[in-house]
């Protein structure tokens, strides 16, 4: 009965110590992303973590009360110790940005991840994409660049994370904007057809 208890003991004390080791890398969420999303966003986080140090946080609200989504960054950084990174969305002032510790600016590459351009960005093309369902876009726009920023640190460091999304998704992802934009593009041009040149 005593081997029974101190087993219990022993595995309550253990799932109690994960759970403060574990950290949060949601900073804020103003009812913008699920539980879901913050799941998986808290597994990649975790594990990014443990294997490099590099804290990586989400900031989702919806309206910043700053103008410029630097200075709100900056004053969340300032409750930060390095090395960390921010992925901050303002839905209302249709803002979104990466800001980072200078140690480990290097170690991702902002520019690519927060390209406009559908064959190379993994965040605004989602974003802009005119989905019917826009609170589906912004999740799958967060979880995806959240993602693809893990996946870039691990790699500087020579790891690989279990948890994040992977080629797969990120390929899904690329080849539905490649077929979004490919109909504007043929809407576009039968336009230019019968109003131009078939006459």
């Amino acid at each position: 009965m005593g081997s029974l208890a101190l087993r219990r003991a022993l595995a309550l004390f253990l799932f109690i110590t994960s759970l403060i080791a574990a950290e949060n890398f949601i900073l804020k969420n103003d009812a913008i992303l699920p539980q879901k999303t913050i799941n998986k966003i808290e597994e990649i986080g975790n594990e990014l973590y443990q294997k490099t140090g590099v804290k990586l946080y989400v900031v989702a609200v919806r309206k910043m009360d700053t103008k410029k989504i630097a200075d709100f960054e900056k004053r969340l950084a300032q409750q930060l110790r390095p090395p960390f990174i921010l992925l901050t969305l303002s839905v209302q002032d249709h803002k979104v940005d990466i800001y980072s510790s200078e140690d480990v600016a290097k170690r991702f590459d902002k520019e690519q991840i927060l390209s406009p351009y559908p064959w190379k960005g993994t965040i605004i093309p989602i974003l802009t994409a005119h989905f019917k369902n826009q609170q589906a876009a912004i999740e799958a726009a967060i979880l995806n660049g959240y993602s693809e920023i893990a996946e870039q640190v691990a790699r500087s460091y020579g790891l690989k994370l279990q948890s994040a999304l992977g080629n797969t998704n990120r390929n899904i992802y690329y080849w539905l904007r490649i077929l979004f934009y490919s109909i504007i593009a043929l809407i576009f041009a039968n336009f230019v057809y019968r109003r131009y040149i078939k006459k």
